[in-house]
């Protein structure tokens, strides 16, 4: 009986034989394996990847009041403070009150002379304050990116606080000429939780209306960081209606 048995027996350990084996050469050796792919690589976008490789190097924060820390509660408030602890750098601050853009080209080449990897250009809010024309804010941008970019180094435009399409959309064409990211702040002027009281306290001093808070800085440091892909964007409320905007908005620095 059993060696009637092992002829049926046969063909099917040998199909099962040649099923293994045509199933090892379609997968491959198991210790064999493909290149790990992260997630961004795998859907085909860089997202949280922009950062990389900006730790440990320096950042230099070019601009106006703003920039210089007006009017958080403390220093480590600032947006360049919160954009240098955020991502690890060596913060170096080139910025100074009521600074207009023609102010940032002297300054140029403190600006080389430090090799940042990352560099904010917050300028053009005291030039929309105090009616620069706009060729001439154009021709002064346009020297300022021309001076700051580099292979090595990152450069961030941020737009004007104190709101003006004219002075924006320059500083856009701009960056979009030499490789930089725009960075916009509008609706920011129009956020009264952005701005501080008159007469309070800071650092630097007594606070004024008209320059961020400390929610406003973080908002400017939320909006850095986002387009470096370090961080979500901040939340912006609705603007007001236009018939609210004179209310609400103080046309020139105070």
């Amino acid at each position: 009986m059993g060696s009637t048995a092992l002829p049926s027996r046969t063909p099917r350990v040998v199909t099962y034989f040649i099923w293994i084996v045509i199933l090892f050469l379609a997968v491959g050796e198991p210790g064999t394996k493909g290149p790990v792919m992260a997630p961004s690589e795998v859907l085909g976008v860089h997202a949280g990847t922009d950062s990389q490789g900006l730790q440990g190097k320096v950042y230099v924060a070019l601009g106006d009041s703003i920039s210089a820390g007006r009017f958080a509660t403390a220093q480590d408030g600032t947006f360049p403070a919160l954009v240098a602890d955020k991502l690890g750098m060596t913060l170096n601050l080139v910025a100074r009150s009521g600074a207009k853009a023609a102010w940032a080209l002297p300054q140029l080449s403190a600006v080389q002379a430090a090799h940042p990897a990352l560099v904010t250009i917050e300028l053009g809010t005291n030039d929309v304050g105090f009616d620069t024309p706009l060729e001439t804010f154009a021709t002064q941008y346009e020297a300022i990116v021309s001076g700051v970019s580099s292979l090595q180094t990152r450069v961030l435009c941020i737009g004007s606080w104190l709101p003006s399409t004219a002075i924006d959309d320059i500083i856009v064409q701009t960056c979009e000429r030499h490789g930089a990211t725009f960075i916009t702040l509008n609706g920011f002027y129009a956020v009264n939780d952005f701005h501080g009281t008159d007469g309070g306290s800071s650092y630097l001093g007594r606070t004024d209306w008209f320059h961020p808070n400390d929610q406003g800085h973080a908002a400017i440091a939320a909006a850095v960081l986002s387009a470096l892909g370090a961080g979500p964007a901040p939340v912006v409320g609705p603007l007001p209606s236009v018939s609210r905007i004179p209310d609400v908005i103080r046309t020139r620095p105070q």
